[in-house]
């Protein structure tokens, strides 16, 4: 029997993979036994199903890694089972698609928000997701090389 009062497997396990391979994100939240802002519906941070990775889309480095990492989750959506994912003023939705403008309370300009479907938040392993990691790390690393080489 799941215990919906803890962080679930799969978003456990992002949070692992972002901090192993991104050391400018340095803050995540998963389990937070509250509303979504502005309702008296329980969020699904409060089962343990959703994770908060927080990055700055003000901060153009940041927000350059916020946008590979959120177009990398909508791509492989289906096999993570991921839900939706909002970040930047825009949503996507395994209902609706997207993105889309977001019209919720909060702008999520500080945090990307990913939400995974009761079944997808008990994978123990996200395979789907672990060649566009590397191949975001990467391609972060490179543009941090040309960008300190013509400093």
């Amino acid at each position: 029997m799941t215990d919906w009062k803890r962080p679930q497997p799969a978003p456990l396990y992002l949070r692992q993979r972002l901090r192993a391979n991104f050391p400018e994100i340095t803050k995540m939240g998963i389990y937070n036994d509250r509303n979504i802002a502005g309702t008296t519906k329980k969020s699904a941070h409060a089962e343990g199903r959703a994770i908060d990775i927080h990055l700055n889309a003000n901060i153009p480095s940041q927000r350059t890694l916020g946008d590979q990492l959120v177009s990398a989750l909508i791509r492989k959506a289906l096999p993570l089972g991921i839900d939706n994912v909002i970040w930047n003023r825009q949503i996507w939705s395994r209902a609706k698609g997207g993105p889309r403008l977001y019209k919720g309370k909060s702008p999520h300009t500080d945090h990307i928000h990913v939400e995974f479907t009761r079944a997808g938040s008990q994978q123990s392993i996200l395979q789907a997701i672990e060649m566009d990691i590397a191949i975001i790390r990467s391609g972060m690393e490179d543009l941090n090389k040309a960008h300190d080489s013509m400093a």
